[in-house]
């Protein structure tokens, strides 16, 4: 009995090791940290992200919560600044710089006056334009003439004064009306003007002789052109 025990103890000692190896193994079998194919398998993938380009331009929400509209890259440029420096009046436009192209009304002693003025003196023998810029010419005591342009809004010369070439025989005759008129140029457009209703003036000559200057005037009614001549000695109206 003796040499019977060691063997028992031996064999009750491994099979408590087999047993613990194999419990052991039981309980660490689920934490295998492998991946299994099904679960590679149907993983899903995470999409990369699409960088979005910036906006040009940003724009605040609308009030009813609708996207407003983007500003324009470009600003629009206006096509006739009249905001610029003072216009010297030899180009086109007003020549006044104030955007004012038809004033409500026409004082024809200013523009006159504006005429004679810049001519050193004289005698207004003939206006002609429309709008803001009228063209006086001015006949000199020897009948020389000298034209300006001046602008009705500012009430003065924006272009010119600038003489006009004549032969001697012009001269005189220019010389011999005006000194015979006795209505002046600006009644003379006042005259004519009433004479028609809703009528412009376009153009105001004196001519005739010496001895029966006249005034014609050409006026716009409508969009048809009419004349009335002035009387420049008793300032009669014929049309």
């Amino acid at each position: 009995m003796p040499t019977r025990r060691p063997l028992t103890v031996l064999t009750a000692s491994v099979a408590l090791g087999v047993g613990l190896t194999m419990t052991l193994t039981a309980c660490s079998g689920g934490d295998d940290p492998s991946p299994s194919p099904t679960r590679s398998a149907t993983a899903t993938r995470t999409p990369s992200a699409t960088a979005t380009p910036a906006p040009t331009t940003s724009s605040a929400p609308a009030p009813d919560g609708s996207a407003a509209p983007a500003a324009p890259s470009t600003p629009a440029v206006p096509s006739d600044d009249q905001t610029g420096g003072t216009d010297d009046g030899t180009g086109p436009g007003t020549g006044n710089g104030s955007g004012v192209e038809t004033p409500a009304s026409v004082d024809w002693s200013a523009i006159s006056q504006q005429g004679v003025a810049a001519a050193g003196g004289g005698t207004v023998v003939s206006i002609a334009g429309s709008g803001d810029e009228w063209t006086v010419l001015v006949a000199g005591p020897d009948g020389s003439l000298t034209q300006s342009v001046v602008s009705a809004t500012l009430g003065r010369v924006t272009s010119g004064p600038f003489p006009k070439d004549a032969d001697a025989a012009t001269k005189s005759a220019n010389a011999a009306r005006a000194g015979a008129a006795r209505v002046d140029a600006a009644t003379a457009a006042t005259t004519a003007t009433k004479a028609v209703s809703g009528s412009a003036l376009r153009s105001l000559v004196l001519g005739g002789s010496a001895a029966a200057p006249t005034w014609t005037a050409t006026l716009s009614v409508a969009g048809a052109d009419r004349t009335v001549t002035v009387d420049a000695v008793s300032g009669a109206v014929r049309s």
